[in-house]
């Protein structure tokens, strides 16, 4: 994939009117750059997020609060079975 591709959006007018103003402010040099700041803006909290997730699992199996995982999946596979058991008994 090349390193620069183009993709059209359509954005409200309260978008539009502030991407318009934050390029006139001076911070931005294009509107381009304030879509990819604000994605970048959004990518990063969204990696956070997952750290967070990440950390609160690790420090939940510290403590030793973890489960099994041959038992969890015995549970998954029990539950998809009933799923579909009970999906075959609609037909």
């Amino acid at each position: 994939m090349p390193s620069n591709t183009t993709m059209n959006v359509n954005l409200s007018r309260d978008l539009y009117k502030f991407v318009k103003a934050a390029v006139k402010s001076g911070r931005y040099t294009s509107a381009s750059e304030v879509v990819r700041d604000a994605l970048r803006g959004k990518r990063d909290e969204a990696l956070s997020e997952v750290e967070r997730k990440i950390e609160a699992g690790l420090e939940s199996a510290r403590r030793g609060e973890s489960v099994d995982g041959d038992t969890v999946m015995r549970e998954l596979r029990g539950l998809g079975a009933k799923e579909r058991s009970a999906g075959n008994a609609r037909k």
